[in-house]
């Protein structure tokens, strides 16, 4: 054959070949000695060094031994008593499951390291990975990558970088790249995204930015030589994000937090800032968590106020010209569990003035933010703003399922002119209260039996000293037993008897600066009352076809109580206790409840309380016998009527209504009109009125939300006095909040008339300046909610 057959020959086998090549499937690497496994469209091995290389739709899978059976620590002992390391190591942290892919790779088998081109992605569990190239270490998982962006699935976390070393497991230094929570759309800068010349993350989770700039789109707005946050979802000790705010009042005001997780169950967080007009501002909040019962949480502010009232300047315009400039507001509550039946409380709350709590409603130290968090976390709040008496109180009680043992010191602040030691503290209170069954059920019991089976004996008993620096204090010994039995007067009456004595004894405390007359020895009154009481139910199921039906209980009552005249003008006057009116009186209430019901094909049944109507009067038998009339006056045995209806006419709207009918012509003297209307997207509106004759209180509480879209938010609080015609108070909160960032403005206009705004920009991950997800969240081992 010639020269040019053979080139023909030669020719012709080449092109079957790569014919042959490009129509064979993706060939698969099953290397015995390595834990990889390598599928490729095309792949070589190498024997010095021994290494694959693999071109084409590369994928590299971290094999799983299959059918391992982990040894049992005898196993890992040798003869001579040594512990077989690997062996131990091996059983306590199994290879992780991984998959690298690329255009090509290099995997050199005795080293264990790996080279991957082109399109180059790392999958585990904790992190996805694509480079433009990538050199890794498969033993340390050390390595690096090129202009590569690594998300973190656990954190929520996307990270760029130009160059980035992987230094170890979830740890990396990284040049020139930005970091985000948002999802970075192909083509599109994220909403917002932290860049850097240098940075380094920490496996615990916490990112070092050098040469930071805060970036919003593309655009750099806000620059620092460092800065640092927690990329995970634990807390972290680090600056949470500033408050912005602006008042007529207080000109341009901004307030930085500083966020110290000190234990997985106990946090602070620092305030530092100041106003424009009224100078300097730090707070402090401590917050603390040992189990479900037992937690507390304590915060001061401080300000060092430039600004006094003036008569032309006066917040409020009540005439009431503050002239401190130290302004505080301490307060602070802790529950604990001192066993499995005795509880602590303790509940305290100290202001400077009268203002501060009405000047400082809004923003994250604010009264209304504090008073809700401390409602959530502990299940009650602080006394209103615009109470000027504030209450602080301690608390011990032991409680037994029928009897409870409680004490309890109460001291009060008075930020009027009067002295708070002119008020009642109770120094202390002791109550002791419960109810027992005098005879244990038998069966077979008789009628009579049966009677005093049903005997229970019933108590309330107190203890308190009164005490006070300036004006009439006592020690006072209240004992008030009552026997209570069912009367078996017939099967459709509920019929109960109460028969009670009273025993009042005082030691008199005068530090009057004069004396009331009071005598100085023991006194003692002794009262006596009854009641008699008795109820039935009338029910009936109305049938409205196709599964539903309406349910109407009618419950009347008629009750009969009986207290004797007993003069009581010789004893102290110090609360309702001093004081117990006669009684004779005959009261009828008549309660009605509506219950929807529906029952499915298959006969599963749910039902829905419609609504309630009640209606209840009293008459005085002791009124209509009184002679002692003035002239022109006439008697009034009967009470108002006291009319009360809630509807649910569907799950989304409730309406409810309360009044007092006076029937001796005066009409209304007082009601009430509520309604609140709801629907699933979390639009919402809620209407209050109230009004009461002969009185200032005339007022419509508003409160509007609407949502316009999944990312915006607006809720406006208004309310209205008729009275004074305006506004007392109005409030208007925008949220707006994508996938990523939210941004949030108050607007406030204030009790005398002034404006404050407030602007909160929070960065998901980054911390939210509310407090709201950096406040001590919950305990490793439990879960124990105290954030807002």
């Amino acid at each position: 054959m010639g020269a040019c057959g053979l080139k023909a020959l030669a020719a012709l086998a080449v092109a079957v070949g790569a014919g042959l090549l490009a129509a064979a499937p993706a060939v698969a690497g099953d290397l015995a000695d390595s834990p990889w496994q390598i599928t490729a469209d095309r792949m070589s091995r190498f024997a010095d060094p021994p290494s694959v290389v693999a071109e084409g739709h590369v994928v590299m899978r971290r094999r799983q031994p299959q059918g391992a059976v982990m040894k049992t620590l005898p196993e890992m002992i040798s003869p001579k008593g040594d512990m077989d390391m690997a062996a131990a190591s091996a059983a306590a942290s199994p290879a992780k499951p991984l998959v690298i892919r690329g255009d090509w790779l290099r995997y050199d088998i005795g080293a264990n390291t790996v080279k991957i081109r082109g399109h180059a992605r790392l999958d585990s569990d904790e992190e996805h990975v694509t480079a433009e190239a990538a050199a890794l270490d498969l033993d340390t998982t050390t390595g690096s990558l090129e202009r590569a962006t690594i998300y973190f699935p656990t954190r929520g976390l996307y990270l760029a970088g130009e160059t980035i070393r992987r230094t170890g497991e979830l740890t990396y230094e990284l040049e020139d790249g930005w970091v985000t929570k948002c999802d970075p759309t192909t083509g599109k800068a994220p909403a917002w995204s932290f860049a850097w010349s240098k940075a380094k993350i920490t496996y615990e989770g916490f990112a070092h930015f050098t040469n930071a700039r805060l970036r919003v789109k593309d655009v750099p707005v806000l620059y620092s030589p460092y800065f640092g946050f927690s990329t995970n979802r634990r807390r972290k000790t680090g600056f949470l994000l500033p408050e912005w705010s602006q008042g007529g009042r207080d000109g341009l005001g901004l307030l930085v937090p500083l966020f110290l997780n000190l234990s997985p169950s106990h946090d602070m967080t620092l305030y530092a800032g100041g106003n424009e007009n009224r100078g300097g501002i730090l707070a402090a909040e401590f917050r603390y968590v040992e189990d479900y019962a037992s937690k507390g949480g304590f915060m001061v502010n401080y300000m060092r106020d430039r600004l006094e009232d003036t008569p032309e300047d006066d917040f409020r315009s009540d005439g009431y010209y503050r002239s401190n400039k130290n302004r505080y507001w301490a307060r602070g509550k802790i529950d604990h569990a001192f066993g499995k039946r005795l509880r602590g409380k303790l509940d305290f709350d100290l202001v400077s003035d009268r203002d501060y709590l009405q000047e400082y409603t809004d923003g994250m130290t604010g009264f209304d933010e504090t008073d809700k968090r401390f409602k959530k976390a502990f299940g009650r709040g602080f006394d209103p703003a615009s109470t000027y008496v504030r209450t602080n109180t301690a608390q011990l009680s032991m409680t037994w399922p029928d009897m409870a043992l409680s004490g309890e010191l109460k001291a009060f602040q008075d930020l009027t002119d009067a002295h708070s030691t002119d008020h009642l503290w109770s120094l202390p209170r002791i109550t002791f209260n419960g109810r027992k069954s005098l005879v244990r059920p038998s069966p077979g019991a008789g009628a009579w039996r049966r009677f005093f089976e049903g005997l229970d004996l019933a108590w309330d008993s107190e203890y308190i000293y009164y005490w006070r620096e300036n004006g009439l204090g006592s020690q006072r010994l209240d004992l008030h037993p009552q026997f209570k039995a069912p009367l078996p007067l017939t099967p459709y009456l509920e019929t109960t008897m109460t028969i009670g004595g009273r025993a009042t004894s005082y030691l008199v405390d005068d530090n009057s600066a004069v004396s009331k007359g009071y005598d100085s020895g023991l006194m003692t009154r002794y009262m006596s009352d009854f009641q008699l009481a008795t109820s039935s139910i009338l029910m009936r199921d109305f049938d409205l076809g196709a599964g539903r039906g309406l349910t109407h209980m009618v419950r009347p009552e008629i009750t009969y109580d009986y207290i004797p005249t007993e003069p009581q003008d010789k004893y102290p006057n110090l609360d309702a206790v001093d004081r117990v009116s006669a009684k004779n009186l005959l009261s009828y209430a008549l309660n009605n409840n509506f219950t929807w019901a529906v029952t499915d094909d298959s006969g599963h049944k749910t039902t829905r309380d419609l609504g309630f109507v009640k209606i209840k009067q009293s008459y005085d038998i002791a009124e209509e016998r009184r002679d002692d009339l003035a002239p022109g006056e006439g008697k009034e045995p009967f009470s108002a009527v006291n009319f009360e209806a809630k509807a649910s006419p569907f799950t989304s709207l409730t309406l409810g209504y309360k009044s007092d009918w006076d029937v001796y012509g005066r009409g209304m003297t007082k009601y009430e009109m509520a309604s609140n209307w709801h629907d699933v997207r979390g639009d919402g509106l809620n209407l209050e009125y109230r009004y009461e004759k002969g009185t200032e209180v005339r007022q419509l509480n508003t409160d509007l939300t609407v949502v316009f879209t999944d990312t915006l938010l607006a809720q406006a609080m208004v309310a209205y006095s008729f009275d004074a015609n305006e506004a007392s108070d109005a409030k208007l909160r925008i949220f707006y909040n994508p996938a990523c960032w939210s941004l949030e403005f108050l607007a406030a206009n204030t009790a005398d008339g002034d404006y404050r705004f407030t602007m909160i920009f929070n960065l998901e991950g980054v911390g939210n300046i509310l407090g709201l997800n950096q406040t001590l969240y919950s305990l490793d081992s439990g879960g124990y909610s105290f954030s807002k």
